[in-house]
């Protein structure tokens, strides 16, 4: 009785460490990765307070699994990122308004027919400028502006819109349309923001609408009355 069960325990003891090796075989080495701590907004800044190191399996990450604070020193979400993701390269980029050839500059924008709540960091939209003087017009000033920052409402900013408020918003643009908002943002009664369609590129097929155009952009026809027929008959053969 004792042989077989020291036997036993023999077989047990070799099973388990059968078990062991095989787990080992497929886990294999866990190596550290940056784990979020929170949801981030997209372009929002990568800090010490959003991710957290963790130790995972080696074989459950990939090349572009990111491994150390310095991969993500001065970077930023490329696009919202929820809490608990582990992060890669292409999650991360860096601030696209500090990119050659573009400037970060922010308006403020009315808040009541501005942006409505919808438009947040990452996403793309047209500028539109509505200016008044011996011809009232809306023209869209900027195509395709991605928007880096959304603010809070403030009284003060709105005054100059004579609304409710104004909301702050900062944009990334090529040197040359920052430098056309910064011109029409000064003269303007009021900067709407239309929201683009992800993925949406396209040029609008009319930029400008003023008094005395038709929806498609062309003059309306002035409203003269047609000539009045000549009662006079044309004599006969004539």
């Amino acid at each position: 009785m004792l042989v077989l069960t020291a036997v036993g325990a023999v077989a047990v003891f070799v099973s388990v460490l059968v078990y062991v090796a095989d787990v080992n075989s497929q886990v294999g080495n866990r190596v550290q990765v940056l784990e979020l701590t929170k949801n981030l907004a997209a372009y929002e800044p990568i800090t010490a307070s959003s991710y957290r190191f963790v130790e995972v399996p080696e074989r459950w990450t990939t090349e572009a699994t990111l491994h150390e604070a310095k991969d993500v020193a001065n970077l930023v979400a490329a696009a919202a990122l929820p809490k608990g993701s582990v992060l890669q390269r292409g999650m991360v980029i860096v601030r696209p308004g500090v990119q050659p050839g573009y400037r970060e500059i922010a308006i403020v924008v009315d808040a009541e027919t501005g942006v409505a709540g919808k438009v947040k960091p990452g996403t793309r939209v047209d500028i539109i400028a509505t200016t008044t003087g011996d011809t009232s017009c809306s023209e869209v000033w900027v195509t395709d502006a991605l928007v880096l920052e959304v603010g809070v409402v403030s009284e003060a900013a709105g005054e100059a819109f004579g609304s409710r408020g104004g909301i702050p918003v900062t944009f990334s643009l090529p040197a040359e349309d920052a430098l056309r908002l910064a011109y029409i943002e000064s003269f303007s009664v009021k900067l709407r923001l239309a929201l683009r369609g992800a993925g949406d590129s396209t040029q609008p097929g009319q930029t400008r609408y003023c008094d005395g155009d038709d929806l498609r952009g062309r003059p309306t026809p002035d409203p003269t009355p047609d000539p009045t027929p000549d009662p006079t008959p044309s004599p006969p053969g004539g």
